[in-house]
C-alpha cells in the first residue's frame, strides 16, 4: 500500500496543484530533490512564488520521515541547505504559516484562500497570533483587505507590543552522555521553566522504531542536544 501524502489540497491554481503533484513523486520516489529542484525554480518562475513555497516546503517536512524510510539520512534542514539557495530557518518559517494559517481548518476555506493572495510578508506576521487564537474569524476577515502596516497594527492590536509567539515551548532531545539530564530525555522548555517530560530509547532496534521517533521529532521541532 503506497503512504498516504500529507499536502493540503488548498489553492487549486493550476500553479498551486502542481505543488501537490511535486511532493506526491518526490514521496513516491523517495527522492526530495525532486521538490527541491521544483523550489529552486520556482522561485525564479511565479508571482505567487512566497506562498507556493510555503506549501511545498510544509509538504516536504510534513512527509520528512517516509524520505527517511526511503535512505535520505539528513534532516529536513540540512537537505534544505544543501540542495537550495533557501536557508533552513526561512523553510521553517514558510511551513509554519502554512499550518497555522493556510493550511487550518479552523479558518474557513474562502477566508483562507483570500489570505494565500496575499505577500508572503504579510502571512508571515499572522502565523503566531492565528496559532494562539490572538485574531478570530473577523479580524482575518479585515486583514484581507490591509496592506502590510495595517497587517502588522491588526496583529498588535490583538496582541500588544508581542511580536512572536509569547508562549513558545521548544522541546530538546538529550543525546549526550555527559548532559546534566539523563540520556534520551525529552526535555521541555518554556519562558522561565524547564522540566524532563520524558525518555526515549534513541536506537531503536526496529526501522518501525526508527521512522516513528524521526516523525515525532520532526512533528514536534525537537532540537537535538548532541
Amino acid at each position: 500500500m503506497q503512504p498516504q501524502v500529507q499536502v493540503s489540497l488548498l489553492l487549486q491554481s493550476t500553479e498551486m496543484a502542481e505543488i501537490d503533484t511535486i511532493i506526491d513523486r518526490a514521496v513516491t520516489s523517495g527522492d526530495p530533490l525532486i521538490a527541491t529542484e521544483y523550489g529552486n525554480q520556482l522561485g525564479r518562475a511565479i508571482a505567487l512564488k512566497g506562498v507556493a513555497l510555503a506549501k511545498l516546503f510544509f509538504g516536504m517536512r510534513n512527509n520528512w520521515e517516509l524520505f527517511r524510510a526511503a535512505g535520505i539520512e539528513e534532516e529536513f534542514g540540512d537537505f534544505v541547505n544543501a540542495h537550495m539557495t533557501i536557508t533552513s530557518k526561512v523553510a521553517d518559517k514558510y511551513a509554519d504559516m502554512y499550518e497555522a494559517v493556510l493550511d487550518n481548518a479552523n479558518i474557513p476555506l474562502p477566508i483562507r484562500n483570500q489570505l494565500a493572495g496575499k505577500p508572503i510578508k504579510q502571512l508571515l506576521l499572522l502565523t503566531a497570533a492565528v496559532r494562539e487564537g490572538d485574531l478570530d474569524e473577523d479580524d482575518l476577515e479585515d486583514v484581507v483587505v490591509l496592506d502590510y502596516n495595517g497587517v502588522r497594527q491588526k496583529v498588535r492590536d490583538a496582541r500588544g507590543d508581542v511580536t512572536s509567539s509569547r508562549r513558545t515551548i521548544t522541546a530538546r532531545l538529550v543525546q549526550r552522555e555527559e548532559s546534566k539530564y539523563p540520556h534520551g530525555s525529552l526535555v521541555v522548555f518554556g519562558a522561565d521553566e524547564q522540566e524532563v517530560i520524558g525518555q526515549f530509547k534513541l536506537i531503536p532496534e526496529t526501522e518501525t522504531g526508527r521512522i516513528y521517533l524521526e516523525r515525532i521529532k520532526n512533528q514536534l521541532g525537537w532540537e537535538d542536544i548532541r
